[in-house]
């Protein structure tokens, strides 16, 4: 059995996506995703549930929904893409990592992975980022000054695109890992918001209460509808709850540098609202969605270092949601333990601990749900 693995968020799940599932079933005689929990990787809760989310895809096409741990979910690109790894190399061997990227070109994201271990571009990225660069910024840039051959230039012209760079870590954590599955990449194509809304502007669309029906399949619109009252005041309740921990920060929060950990308490104390203590917390240095990773990192106690993600091997796989007919084959073949209730998840309490308060932490903001695996 050939299988499709596809690393999503799907928050939420829209049309788009579900051309994506139906591309995937096309190639593979399976599809399995494995999809971020209640905490997704811009350092936000998800619009819904995780449950209910691994409904949707598994609605729209996916066969199994395996959850990516929220300690790899909240980290940077590279992190995420080894979790992702991680779990999808649990399926076996006959698994091909599908990925969209805004080129749709294998050889030149692997022409790309080249020249980013290059000893000269990573000396300039250390360069840049000495003298104020972000990453992002540095590594693309560094990779455009070394570049020599013109496979080398077209690689580095790559590093412009998210999706591409994201692709490329894919690429990185599959060899480094010594993973045994293949990978393969399609054109994720460009977003016109007046005929395809990206997720972004769904999930704040219906975060606001204006009709999404048209850009997402009916089972999700019926789906936020019912949530929808669950959306007002969210972000008051999660600033509630950060104006309290956050001056109470362990050391040593996952990702945190360059005294980023006290500006973020310091917005804290003086903010009035979510908005504000962003405002207050932001730094030209990094993104946006850094500084939200390193808040939600800080309310769940995550104090892994990277070395413990590189480290990290799936002991488990939660089981979201399959579909009943072919749930037992794919499961049979996974090379890990496999978990579908909380009792089965109790044997890796260690493990599964930033999950469960991830967990916890949407609750307590958004609403309650019922955690078992759902069987379609």
């Amino acid at each position: 059995m050939h299988i499709a693995a596809i690393v999503c968020e799907f928050n939420p799940l829209h049309n788009g996506h579900a051309r994506l599932l139906s591309t995937a079933k096309e190639r593979a005689d399976a599809v399995v995703c494995v999809m971020s929990g209640n905490v997704v990787q811009r350092g936000e809760l998800a619009v819904a549930d995780k449950y209910t989310r691994a409904v949707h895809a598994v609605r729209a096409g996916a066969d199994l929904v395996l959850e990516l741990p929220a300690q790899f979910t909240l980290s940077g690109a590279r992190q995420f893409a080894a979790g992702a790894v991680g779990v999808a190399n649990a399926l076996g061997a006959d698994t091909t990592l599908l990925f969209g990227s805004e080129c749709g070109d294998k050889t030149a994201l692997e022409a790309a992975v080249e020249l980013l271990r290059s000893d000269k571009v990573n000396a300039e990225v250390a360069r840049l980022m000495g003298c104020g660069e972000g990453y992002p910024s540095a590594l693309q840039s560094a990779a455009v000054a070394c570049a020599d051959t013109h496979t080398e230039r077209a690689a580095a012209l790559a590093l412009s695109h998210p999706n591409n760079v994201l692709g490329i870590e894919y690429i990185k954590a599959i060899i480094d890992t010594g993973a045994k599955i293949s990978y393969d990449t399609i054109v994720r194509p460009g977003y016109d918001e007046r005929f395809a809304p990206t997720s972004s502007a769904v999930r704040d669309a219906a975060l606001c209460g204006s009709d999404v029906s048209a850009s997402v399949p009916d089972f999700v619109a019926s789906s936020l509808s019912s949530i929808s009252p669950t959306f007002a005041n969210r972000d008051e309740r999660l600033f509630a709850l950060i104006k309290y921990a956050l001056p109470h920060m362990p050391a040593g929060i996952h990702d945190d540098r360059e005294g980023l950990s006290d500006r973020l308490k310091a917005a804290a104390a003086s903010a009035s609202s979510l908005s504000e203590y962003l405002a207050s917390a932001k730094v030209k240095r990094y993104p946006m969605a850094r500084i939200k990773r390193l808040t939600l990192n800080a309310l769940i106690g995550n104090v892994l270092s990277h070395s413990d993600l590189r480290a990290s091997v799936p002991e488990y796989v939660n089981v979201l949601a399959a579909k009943k007919c072919s749930a037992d084959k794919l499961l049979g073949r996974i090379h890990a333990a496999v978990c579908a209730t909380r009792r089965d998840l109790a044997s890796f309490s260690g493990a599964f601990a930033l999950t469960a308060r991830a967990d916890e932490l949407f609750e307590a903001v958004c609403y309650t749900f019922a955690r078992n695996a759902r069987f379609i």
